[in-house]
């Protein structure tokens, strides 16, 4: 499972949605002196009537933002008849629920969980960036992409910095570069074919075959 230390308590403080998808969480715990530390991460099953959630990396990848989706809702809403129950869509609200509206549900829900990611990234970032840029990249704030790409295009940067990161977890032939662990706890550890380390910045050597890490919750390019 994956933790951190600081997005269990703000990430995973707004309520989600699975228009977006989403990892969830228990509440938050106290150690000995009083510090916060992470909840375990838990599943969070989709909303009757919702979309279906984006598309999680392969485990065998990095982060990236052009991950296409999981394969939507096949009986769909056409796009010139999403309209909701009163006023009207913008013609960036319509884009964004092209697809994305299941027949007999209603848009303004699918709508407002898009809005509720941006929210969340918008409001989190704010309080640690870094953060928040890891919580794309392990998944604990899924559909980030496509809620900035359609709906808070302000928030670019944070997808972008989040792009070619490394979650926790075993993956082979790592790209290459220098890495930095963003938000890790004390027991983060990693290997890089076989050599071992504690360190919070590695580097990716050309030619690396495998790359593992525990404890670390998230890497960023430096």
């Amino acid at each position: 499972m994956r933790r951190t230390p600081l997005t269990a308590l703000l990430v995973l403080s707004l309520p989600l949605f699975a228009a977006c998808g989403g990892g969830g969480g228990g509440g938050a715990r106290t150690d000995a002196a009083g510090t916060p530390t992470p909840p375990a991460a838990s599943a969070t099953a989709p909303a009757p009537g919702s979309a279906a959630p984006s598309a999680a990396p392969s485990p065998q990848e990095p982060y990236s933002s052009s991950t296409k989706p999981a394969a939507g809702p096949k009986d769909t809403v056409p796009d010139d008849e999403i309209t909701p129950a009163t006023g009207s869509f913008t013609k960036k609200e319509k884009k964004y629920l092209s697809g994305r509206v299941p027949k007999g549900n209603d848009p303004a829900a699918i709508l407002q969980a898009g809005q509720d990611t941006c929210d969340r990234l918008r409001s989190t970032a704010k309080i640690d960036r870094t953060a928040t840029v890891g919580a794309i990249v392990t998944g604990d704030i899924s559909g980030a992409a496509a809620a900035v790409d359609g709906l808070c295009p302000d928030l670019k940067s944070l997808v972008e910095d989040a792009d070619g990161g490394y979650a926790d977890g075993s993956y082979t032939h790592p790209a290459p570069g220098t890495y930095k662990a963003l938000t890790p706890t004390k027991s983060c550890a990693w290997t890089l074919d076989g050599t071992s380390g504690r360190t919070h910045t590695i580097t990716v050597k050309k030619g690396t075959k495998s790359f593992t890490s525990t404890g670390c919750y998230a890497w960023g390019r430096v």
